[in-house]
C-alpha cells in the first residue's frame, strides 16, 4: 500500500472487449498509481510478488466482481520525465509462475553446470601446469642431484679400485706367508715323524739289551747250579773256573752295564733334546696356529670387506646405470649431447689425474710456492690496479680542472679590454648570453691572487670554493681541449683483463678445492735416486736463492 493523495487509476484489459467476442479471462491488469514528486518513494525498479484479491471499479457504474483466485501480481515502479512516478501491476497465473520458476532453475541449474565444469577445466588445467612446473623443477634438481652423485661414485670408485687392488696385493701377501707356513709346518711335522722313529728304534734297542741281560743272567744262574753240583768232584778246579768265568762274566756285565748306562744316558739326553725339541716345536706350533688364526681371522675379514666392496661397488654400478637410464631417458637431445661431452671429458680428466698424479707428487713443493708467489704478485698487482685506478681519477679530475681553468682564462683574455681603434658606432642587434656572477668572484678572486700571497687554508678553501661553483654553476662551452679520460675500447681491455684475473683466480681456488676433496698428499717423489734428488733440491735452493739476490 502507498499512502498518496493521489487519484488511483486501475485498468483491465477485460474491461474493453467486444460484445460479440467470447468471454475471457483477464490475464494482465495494469494498476497505474501517480505519486506526487514529494513522496519519498525510490526510484529503483523493484518486483513484488503478492497474492490479494482485486476488485474492479468500472467507471461506467458497473457493481464490482471479484477477479478468480490464483494470480500473482507484480508491481513494477518507474518514474516519468514529468517527475511522476508510476506504478504498473503484471498479473500472472500460478501455473505460469511455476513454468516460469521451473525454467529459471533448469537453467540456474544448467548455468551452474556450466560453470563448474568451465571452472573445474580451468583448475584442473592450471593444477596440472604447476604439476608439471614441479615436475620440470623437480627433474632439474634431480638431474643436478644426479650429476653430483655421479661425480662423487666415479670418485668413490676410483677409491674403491685402489683400495681394491691394494687388498688384493695384500691378500696376495697373505696368501704368500700361509704356504710358507704351511711347509714350515710340514717341514716340522717330517721333524717330529724322524724324532719319533729315532726314538722308537733307541727303545727297541734298549728292549734287545734288557733281553741279552735277563739271558746272562739266566746263563749265570745256570752256571751256578752246575758249579754247585760239580764242587764236589771238582771243588777246587770249578771255584777257580767259576772264579774265572764269574770274574769274566761280571767284567763282561759291568761293561755291558757300562755300555748300557752309557747308551741309556746318552738315549735320554737325546730324548731330553727331542723332547725340547718337540717342546719348541710345540711352541712354534701353537705360535704359528695363533697366527694362523689371527691371519685367518683378517683373511676372513678382508674376504668379508672385499664381498662388502664388491657389493657396494655392484649397487653402485646399478645405481649408474638406473640414473643413466633416468638420465638418458629425461635428457633431450641437447642435454644428452651435453651429457656425453661431459662423460668423456670426465673419463678424460680422470686418466689425466691418473697420469699426472705422479708428476703432481714431484711438482706439489714448486707449484706451493710459483702458487704463494702468484697470490703474493696478483695481489701487489690488485694493490696497484686500485693504485692506478685512483691515480687515473685523480688525473682526469686535475684534467678536467686544468681544462676549466684555462677555458676560464681564455675567456677573461677574451673579455679583457683591448687597445683602443678608430672604429664607427654602428647600431646592431645581438642576443648576448647574460653575466654570471661567480666570474666576477673568480676575477676579483684572481687579483687577489696576484695582489697579496695566500696561506694553505685559504688556498685549500677556495678551490673548495671552486669545485663547489663548477658542480654547481651552468658553465659556458669549453673551446679548449676536452678531458682527457679513459676511451671506451681502453676501459673495455681494462675489464677484459681484470675478469681474466679473477677467472684465473677462480680456477686456482677450484684446483685446490679438488685436490683437498681428492685428499692428494704432498710427497716428494725422486725416480732417479736418492742422490739426484739431493742435488735437484741444492739445485732448486741455489735457484731460489739467486732469485730472491735478483
Amino acid at each position: 500500500m502507498l499512502r498518496s493523495t493521489s487519484t488511483v487509476t486501475l485498468l483491465s484489459g477485460g474491461a474493453a472487449r467486444t460484445p460479440g467476442a467470447p468471454s475471457r479471462r483477464a490475464n494482465v491488469c495494469r494498476l497505474r498509481l501517480t505519486v506526487p514528486p514529494e513522496s519519498p518513494v525510490p526510484e529503483q525498479s523493484e518486483k513484488k510478488i503478492e497474492r490479494k484479491e482485486q476488485h474492479l471499479d468500472l467507471s461506467n457504474g458497473e457493481p464490482t466482481r471479484k477477479l478468480p483466485q490464483g494470480v500473482v501480481y507484480g508491481v513494477v515502479r518507474r518514474s516519468d520525465q514529468n517527475q511522476q512516478k508510476e506504478m504498473v501491476v503484471y498479473g500472472w497465473s500460478t501455473s505460469q509462475l511455476k513454468e516460469e520458476m521451473n525454467y529459471i532453475k533448469d537453467v540456474r541449474a544448467t548455468l551452474e553446470k556450466v560453470r563448474k565444469r568451465m571452472y573445474g577445466d580451468y583448475g584442473e588445467m592450471r593444477q596440472k601446469i604447476r604439476q608439471l612446473t614441479q615436475e620440470l623443477s623437480v627433474s632439474h634438481a634431480q638431474q643436478e642431484y644426479l650429476e653430483n652423485h655421479i661425480q662423487t661414485q666415479s670418485s668413490a670408485l676410483d677409491s674403491f679400485n685402489a683400495m681394491n687392488s691394494a687388498l688384493a696385493s695384500d691378500s696376495i701377501g697373505l696368501q704368500k706367508t700361509l704356504v710358507d707356513v704351511t711347509l714350515e709346518n710340514s717341514n716340522i711335522k717330517d721333524q717330529i715323524r724322524n724324532l719319533q722313529q729315532t726314538y722308537e728304534a733307541s727303545m727297541d734297542k734298549l728292549r734287545e739289551k734288557q733281553r741279552q741281560l735277563e739271558v746272562a743272567q739266566v746263563e749265570n744262574q745256570l752256571l751256578k747250579m752246575k758249579v754247585e753240583s760239580s764242587q764236589e768232584a771238582n771243588a777246587e778246579v770249578m771255584r777257580e773256573m767259576t772264579k774265572k768265568l764269574y770274574s769274566q762274566y761280571e767284567e763282561k756285565l759291568q761293561e755291558e752295564q757300562r755300555k748300557h748306562s752309557a747308551e741309556k744316558e746318552a738315549l735320554l739326553e737325546e730324548t731330553n733334546s727331542f723332547l725340547k725339541a718337540i717342546e719348541e716345536a710345540n711352541k712354534k706350533m701353537q705360535a704359528a696356529e695363533i697366527s694362523l688364526e689371527e691371519k685367518d681371522q683378517r683373511i676372513g675379514e678382508l674376504d668379508r670387506l672385499i664381498e662388502r666392496m664388491e657389493k657396494e661397488r655392484h649397487q653402485l654400478q646399478l645405481q649408474l646405470l638406473e640414473h643413466e637410464t633416468e638420465m638418458s631417458g629425461e635428457l633431450t637431445d641437447s642435454d644428452k649431447e651435453r651429457y656425453q661431452q661431459l662423460e668423456e671429458a670426465s673419463a678424460s680428466l680422470r686418466e689425466r689425474i691418473r697420469h699426472l698424479d705422479d708428476m703432481v707428487h714431484c711438482q706439489q713443493k714448486k707449484v706451493k710456492q710459483m702458487v704463494e708467489e702468484i697470490e703474493s704478485l696478483k695481489k701487489k698487482l690488485q694493490q696497484k690496479q686500485l693504485l692506478i685506478l685512483q691515480l687515473l681519477e685523480k688525473i682526469s679530475f686535475l684534467e678536467g680542472e686544468n681544462n676549466e681553468l684555462q677555458s676560464r682564462l681564455d675567456y677573461l683574455l677574451e673579455t679583457q679590454a683591448k687597445t683602443e681603434v678608430e672604429t664607427r658606432e654602428i647600431g646592431v642587434g645581438c642576443d648576448l648570453l647574460p653575466r654570471l656572477p661567480f666570474r666576477q668572484n673568480d676575477s676579483s678572486s684572481h687579483c687577489q691572487k696576484s695582489g697579496s700571497p695566500i696561506s694553505s687554508e685559504e688556498r685549500r678553501r677556495r678551490d673548495k670554493q671552486h669545485l663547489d661553483d663548477i658542480t654547481a654553476a651552468r658553465l659556458l662551452p669549453l673551446h679548449h681541449m676536452p678531458t682527457q679520460l679513459l676511451s671506451i675500447e681502453e676501459s673495455l681491455a681494462l675489464q677484459k683483463q681484470q675478469k681474466q684475473n679473477y677467472e684465473e683466480m677462480q680456477a686456482k681456488l677450484a684446483a685446490q678445492k679438488l685436490a683437498e676433496r681428492l685428499n692428494i698428499k704432498m710427497r716428494s717423489y725422486n725416480p732417479e735416486g736418492e742422490s739426484s734428488g739431493r742435488y735437484r733440491e741444492v739445485r732448486d735452493e741455489d735457484d731460489d736463492w739467486s732469485s730472491d739476490e735478483f
